[in-house]
């Protein structure tokens, strides 16, 4: 049931499983928002088959922690390290994010967390964990964030546009600032999702820009 993507950017590819969750054009959008270099230590929570932290690696050269919980996505995640050579840069972690995050320290946190409440929205069979908040909620994903970083660091997130107020008002919670904020749009469709960047610990200051979604996805 296996396929292998080309993801036409310097020679990366991505196996991935049809019947399990493939990756959208968010996960891309998000990686490419993330701004950091190989001085950064960065981890991805909830990294499913490790798209955003091939993606980190590859063309930022950061090292990064991929923690994902469902085991047949972790293996997927460490065979696409090894599938692009990004071993030395790729550490992969099956295990809740709430108690993985005890372990480790980073300057950037990247998420693209369940976009929808347990028992809202239609479930899909072998999907449903990435997409409904069944193992983790947006506020622990938010606190888990918050303890992975120090002062200055940084916190990356894709969302939908619906649950804005709800991210914001927990990343202020556990003082991570808002610093920059993209609406996303589809056609003549309204900003349907939107990407953050907070900062641990910063001051009042919010940069809004709204652009048309790019179409990356391979789903």
């Amino acid at each position: 049931m296996e396929r292998t993507d080309d993801l036409q950017v310097n020679g990366l590819r991505l196996i991935q499983n049809p019947s399990g969750f493939c990756f959208g054009s968010d996960s891309v959008e998000l990686a490419n928002f993330v701004t950091g270099s190989k001085r950064d230590r960065a981890v991805d929570l909830g990294a499913g088959n490790g798209i955003i932290s091939v993606l980190l690696a590859s063309k930022k050269g950061i090292k990064t922690t991929a923690v994902e919980i469902d085991k047949a996505a972790a293996d997927l995640c460490l065979r696409n390290a090894a599938l692009n050579n990004l071993q030395e840069l790729i550490e992969v972690i099956n295990a809740p994010m709430q108690e993985a995050a005890l372990k480790k320290s980073a300057s950037i946190v990247v998420c693209n967390p369940p976009y929808f409440k347990s028992g809202s929205g239609a479930m899909r069979a072998n999907v449903s964990g990435a997409r409904h908040e069944l193992y983790v909620t947006c506020k622990e994903v938010v606190h888990t964030a918050s303890r992975l970083l120090s002062t200055g660091g940084r916190f990356f997130v894709c969302y939908p546009a619906d649950r804005m107020a709800e991210l914001i008002a927990y990343c202020r919670e556990f003082k991570l600032e808002p610093k920059e904020l993209v609406l996303l749009y589809c056609g003549a469709d309204p900003p349907h999702l939107f990407l953050l960047k907070c900062v641990k610990d910063a001051g009042v200051g919010l940069k809004v820009t709204v652009r048309k979604m790019r179409n990356y996805g391979m789903e």
